[in-house]
């Protein structure tokens, strides 16, 4: 009773589940129990189990599918970050901490992926860097590809969960990455950033390949205030 007075009857329920995926070892895309089942198992009504699936839902651990049943959802960060996005974008303050946090794992990424990914992997960030420069060439728009040259490097580290944390970050600066790289000018610094970069990565020096990629991103920092 002493728990049912801290928690309501819809995050008991929620625990309980999260609990039993967990002791049945169920992964992403495995069915569920049906409705009637997890009322049966948690011996609670119809509507707390209905708003626990909801909120489970919501936060990205099941997935309910009309018709075909209760489904394990892959596990990401992205539905609650989606939350945190709508409160913290446009807020100066925020904003200046979360460029504070964008440098710190993208400075920690190079050091990553000079540790871990071998060398024939790296041939992804030139792609991104000879596609960058033909694109420059013809005129055309860049941010695509400069998000990709970033969000490689974060693959490349084999971190998945660094990996979305990243993605994460980025998502808030877009329009900063929009207002950039629409100058032709600043698509070259960005291309030559890209390409010192990747050098520094290949030659294995994580001093300067950090050095680097805090000069790069700082100059994003600096249009934006």
């Amino acid at each position: 009773m002493d728990m049912l007075v801290r928690k309501s009857l819809k995050d008991v329920a929620m625990d309980q589940i999260k609990q039993y995926i967990m002791e049945h070892n169920l992964q992403a895309g495995d069915p569920f129990l049906n409705e009637k089942e997890i009322i049966d198992l948690l011996g609670v009504s119809r509507t707390v189990v209905r708003e626990a699936l909801k909120s489970l839902e919501t936060i990205g651990i099941l997935k309910l599918k009309p018709g075909d049943g209760i489904f394990v959802s892959d596990a990401s960060l992205g539905p609650i970050m989606d939350q945190f996005y709508f409160r913290w974008f446009g807020n100066q303050q925020t904003m200046l901490e979360l460029q504070e946090i964008r440098l710190i794992l993208e400075t920690s990424a190079v050091e990553l992926v000079i540790v871990r990914a071998e060398p024939g992997m790296l041939a992804e960030l030139d792609r991104w860097n000879d596609q960058m420069e033909q694109s420059i060439l013809k005129a055309e728009p860049i941010i695509d590809i400069d998000i990709g040259f970033h969000r490689s490097l974060f693959k490349l580290t084999g971190n998945k969960a660094f990996y979305e944390m990243s993605e994460v970050i980025s998502k808030f600066f877009t329009e900063v990455r929009k207002k950039r790289l629409s100058s032709s000018a600043n698509g070259h610094t960005t291309l030559e950033d890209h390409k010192l970069i990747t050098q520094m990565i290949k030659e294995k020096n994580i001093a300067q390949a950090k050095v680097c990629m805090m000069m790069h991103l700082n100059k994003s920092r600096a249009l934006k205030e």
